[in-house]
């Protein structure tokens, strides 16, 4: 499972947006990377971290590896919005954000999307 960020940030963390999916770097060293085409499925949970919560995504990737990516990410925001677009039927920011920011702590997980098998 590639889980980026988990403490520490360094200054070369990174979520980069291409048009067919997406990359994630920690410490310097690519960790991850997959088109959109690949996502099976993204869930949103709130991590309680010291006195904050920071919301956290887990995408489940075609051949069953997990990406774990943060708020607190570099292109994080990008990559929402991109993910948005390129996921049908992914469930906008604003339907889940404030439910799984609240309450403090949360652990609950919440579906954003997941693909049909055919």
């Amino acid at each position: 499972m590639a889980s980026p960020g988990e403490g520490e940030l360094h200054a070369s963390d990174r979520i980069v947006v291409v048009g067919a999916g997406f990359g994630v770097w920690q410490a310097g060293r690519h960790v991850a990377s997959a088109r959109w085409s690949d996502v099976m499925r993204m869930r949103a949970a709130t991590r309680d971290e010291a006195t904050t919560g920071r919301v956290y995504v887990t995408l489940v990737l075609r051949d069953g590896m997990e990406v774990v990516v943060h708020e607190g990410l570099p292109g994080y925001q990008s990559f929402l919005a991109a993910a948005e677009t390129a996921l049908p039927g992914m469930r906008p920011r604003a339907a889940w954000l404030a439910a799984v920011q609240e309450p403090a702590g949360a652990t609950d997980e919440t579906l954003l999307f997941e693909r049909k098998r055919i």
